[in-house]
């Protein structure tokens, strides 16, 4: 196999991944806005349910109504539980994408590897001022394949809510909101990566 022929492979194999990753991350960000909102209704479900449980509706002019509090308190934790399940769908769905992109980056990984030898180390390092080299995309890669991994684990780990500890579940659109602060530089990595690909496609892909 030569240089040229070893190139070629490495490319169609990015060139793949990446069209693969740039489907992925649009549901990817979908399923995020999606959640947003989730955890905002469980928020106020659980602020609800933790009001519910201190007014005592005998003392109110509610009280002619006798299973008033408990109805309320059924209802109110039904739509918890609706909402923690439709929450769970997305996780699943942010589970799907970090799984993709972590079998797209782990074959390219592959395909560079049988073909390393035959590439070589100057074509690997190869860049210009309308493309970067082989070296510079794997690495993007990587980069990317880490950042859904680790946001995937943490905002599951963030999940794991007890039904009972209703403040903490208060609380969850902020620490939500402040896990999206701390990732929003590597989350403008992937964006700008994907984009720089996007530019760079026709000269990138122009041999394929």
């Amino acid at each position: 196999m030569s240089e040229a022929v070893a190139l070629v492979s490495v490319q169609q194999s990015l060139r793949r991944c990446f069209d693969i990753i740039e489907k992925q991350h649009e549901e990817w960000k979908l399923a995020i806005a999606e959640c947003d909102s989730l955890v905002v209704t469980l928020s106020n479900l659980a602020e609800q349910l933790q009001a519910c449980n201190k007014v005592t509706f005998e003392k109110t002019p509610l009280n002619i109504f006798s299973d008033l509090q408990d109805r309320l308190y059924f209802k109110l934790e039904a739509a918890m539980d609706l909402t923690l399940e439709k929450l769970n769908d997305k996780m699943c769905t942010l589970q799907k994408v970090r799984d993709t992109v972590s079998h797209q980056v782990g074959s390219v990984l592959y395909v560079y590897e049988i073909n390393v030898e035959k590439l070589g180390v100057d074509a690997s390092l190869k860049r210009s001022s309308l493309s970067p080299s082989v070296a510079d995309m794997l690495e993007w890669l990587q980069d990317i394949e880490k950042y859904y991994r680790n946001q995937y684990i943490k905002r599951k780990l963030m999940l794991q809510l007890k039904p009972n500890r209703l403040s903490e579940i208060q609380i969850l659109p902020r620490v939500w909101g402040e896990l999206e602060d701390k990732s929003s530089a590597k989350k403008q990595l992937v964006q700008d990566t994907l984009l720089n690909v996007s530019l760079f496609r026709e000269a990138l892909w122009e041999k394929d």
